[in-house]
């Protein structure tokens, strides 16, 4: 008698357990079932026009997928408690007990996640992915400082406990309640359907095959089904991204993925005669500048500012009147200098952009990891540096930023400065979380020019702006020009408030570039220097991109290019070209350096191309790569998902990208060749990272 009270006492335990887990998953779905409602009505853009089974079949695909998460969660203490179910009942008395604690750090978690989803939504237009691992890796401190200024935490962590609170309470309610003895054999098959069921819903279903990331794809629509993964299961993903993006050990993992079984294989396809050996490919793969007699005569500075969320689409909105967003900048962008609006970023978060722009490289962050300590021949300083040129990279904000200090001299920059070096020169510099307002960085870099001049050096000035990140902040003594956020009409996608602020700093720092670039024309430096900058993404928040023809405004960076008369030889800018951050430093090299050897990586955009196109490194339709030209676009090129031009007019205000299974023989051509050369830069930053010594027998 004894014994079988205590059998029942293990089952009443067991029971309980099983029965507030399966309360608790029930409770769990719900919330992130409420919360991708929030996120659905306080996100979907006012032009969002998709059936709506579509927006079910996203509703119906998250619950899934959130079952799943909770499953996988929740399951494996059921396990444990099923295994201790033949000990003494003191073990599972003592499993019960931690139970409670369980599930108190399970549902902290899942909430926290998915209030972080919504947010991070708000703010980059899309669920969690691997930008989040930049809490880590980038000034984590400046990041917690703009997460207090601009979100209201303290309230935020009192939701996060009510709903934790809530929940438990709801999971525990009626716990005490008597409940009638089982037998063996009802016992047996309650614990052997609460097992199926948690397989079924851990793997998504009971059939071959289980539920999986190419099924969150129900819609034509990014934002539709940016909806089907909870905040879980987005960090899910973008861990799994990250991993992808490690380097691993085999060289050649990067060319299967693309598709190519070796470097000669994908060399093929880009019509390289002779590349019959790993060596022979990456003879193709250096390339010699054109010989220049200007540059023998009189070497040019050369400066890249790359500067922080200028993205292409605001100036879209551009009114010099009532909405003024270039300042000084006007006569440069619009009449002096050469202004490239196709343009995309290689990367959408400024490190990976960086590392696109410097090492050409497809792994990031690779400059962070133990294969930081490597130099790499992609880098394209060190053309410069071999040509006797004094090189310097300038930040406004901290010279430690992701290690950019150490990293980035093994690459060939002779000094990287920041923060520290500018409130040096200029002890009376104001500014904010990130560092000195970007006037004090082009006052430096104007000085930095003038010294190189007085000592008859060579320049080579790489610059990272910084004011217009969040917070959003101005010098308290400029006085912006005329803004009106009420140009954006229904693209705005938040307060006029916060929305006024993104644009005065986006005006702020095109306004100081203009000064910095007048500045160097008043000092008679403009005549012999080289000048481009970029965005190293687009501007967050302010807009929406919910679907696939918003590639060129979601990726779109300006390019505006300074080239003296003295050094064009000739050329003329093909402004109306598909072109990316890829095609910058080609261009310099071709025209500051004289039959130089430097690594194969875009084109010169002074000289014209048959069928040009912008190639990007950014992630998209679940893959990495974008490609856009006349003959359309294409994303995911490890399996690339094809889009076609709504028309034939190169306006893109009014042409727009949909997606087609029967892409032209063109695009499908274009989408080869750009899959070839990923395949193979991808190659090449894993055989140097991995220092593969033999080519031949990679």
């Amino acid at each position: 008698m004894h014994n079988d009270s205590v059998t029942v006492s293990r089952w009443q335990y067991w029971r309980e357990m099983n029965r507030q887990l399966w309360r608790l998953g029930l409770i769990g779905v719900a919330t992130l079932t409420l919360m991708r409602v929030l996120l659905w009505q306080l996100n979907a853009p006012p032009s969002l026009e998709v059936p709506g089974f579509e927006v079910l079949q996203a509703f119906w695909m998250g619950l899934r997928f959130d079952a799943k998460i909770m499953a996988v969660l929740l399951g494996p203490w059921l396990v444990v408690a099923t295994a201790l179910l033949p000990l003494p009942r003191v073990f599972l008395a003592g499993w019960r007990r931690l139970w409670l604690i369980w599930a108190i750090a399970i549902m902290a978690l899942v909430n926290l996640l998915a209030l972080i989803n919504h947010f991070f939504f708000t703010f980059y237009q899309g669920p969690i992915n691997s930008l989040i691992f930049g809490l880590f890796e980038d000034d984590t401190q400046a990041v917690l400082q703009t997460i207090w200024s601009d979100y209201p935490f303290l309230p935020l962590l009192i939701v996060l406990i009510g709903m934790t609170g809530t929940q438990i309470a709801m999971m525990r309610r009626g716990h005490r309640r008597a409940r009638r003895r089982l037998g063996w054999r009802w016992a047996t098959l309650l614990v052997a359907v609460s097992w199926v069921a948690l397989i079924g819903l851990g793997r998504g279903t009971l059939g071959t095959f289980p539920l999986r990331e190419m099924h969150m794809a129900v819609s034509s629509s990014a934002f539709v089904n940016d909806l089907v993964p909870s905040g879980p299961q987005a960090l899910y993903l973008a861990w799994k991204e990250r991993q992808v993006n490690q380097v691993g050990d085999d060289p050649q993992s990067g060319l299967a993925r693309y598709g190519f079984s070796s470097p000669m294989a994908a060399a093929e396809v880009l019509g390289w005669s002779q590349a019959d050996t790993p060596q022979a490919v990456l003879d193709h793969m250096v390339e010699t500048t054109p010989e220049r007699p200007a540059v023998k005569d009189k070497p040019p500075h050369v400066v890249l500012s790359l500067m922080e969320s200028w993205g292409r689409h605001p100036l879209d909105f551009d009114d010099p009147e009532d909405n003024d967003l270039l300042g000084h900048l006007r006569p440069w962008l619009q009449e002096k200098a050469d202004y490239f609006p196709h343009a995309l970023s290689a990367e959408n978060g400024t490190h990976p952009s960086l590392e696109g722009l410097l090492l050409d490289t497809p792994i990031s962050p690779l400059t962070q990891s133990r294969y930081g300590y490597r130099q790499y021949s992609t880098s394209a300083v060190l053309p410069y540096e071999r040509a006797g040129y004094h090189t310097v990279l300038l930040k406004s904000g901290s010279a430690q930023w992701r290690n950019i200090d150490d990293a980035f001299k093994r690459q060939g920059f002779d000094e990287v400065l920041g923060e520290s070096a500018i409130r040096e020169r200029f002890p009376e510099a104001k500014g904010g979380t990130w560092g000195p307002y970007d006037e004090w960085m082009f006052r430096y870099g104007e000085e930095l020019l003038k010294e190189a001049e007085a000592n008859d050096e060579k320049l080579l000035l790489v610059m990272l702006s910084v004011t217009n990140h969040p917070p959003y902040k101005i010098p308290d003594d400029y006085d912006p020009a005329p803004l009106d956020v009420s140009r954006l009409g229904d693209d705005l996608a938040i307060s006029p408030e916060f929305g006024t602020s993104i644009l005065e700093t986006y005006q702020y720092a095109n306004d100081n570039l203009g000064r910095f670039l007048d500045r160097l024309e008043a000092d008679g430096l403009m005549d012999h220097t080289l000048f481009a900058a970029t965005g190293d993404h687009n501007t967050r928040s302010l807009m929406q991109y919910p679907d696939a023809h918003d590639l060129f405004d979601q990726f779109g960076v300006p390019i505006l290019m300074w080239m003296p008369p003295a050094y064009r030889n000739g050329g003329e800018a093909q402004v109306d070209d598909w072109t990316s951050h890829r095609d910058i430093f080609p261009t310099l090299w071709a025209h500051s350096l004289s039959g130089a050897q430097v690594p194969w990586m875009g084109r010169d955009l002074y000289t014209p191309q048959a069928s040009p196109m912008a190639l990007t490194f950014n992630h998209q339709d679940g893959g990495q790569g974008v490609m856009v030209s006349e003959a359309g676009a294409a994303t995911s090129l490890t399996d690339p998902t094809y889009y076609r031009w709504s028309n034939d007019e190169r306006e893109l205000k009014d042409n727009t990208l949909a997606a087609t299974a029967s892409p032209s023989r063109a695009l499908e051509d274009q989408a080869q060749r750009a899959q070839a050369r990923m395949a193979l830069e991808d190659w090449r930053i894993r055989r140097e990272a991995l220092q593969v010594d033999t080519p031949e027998t990679d």
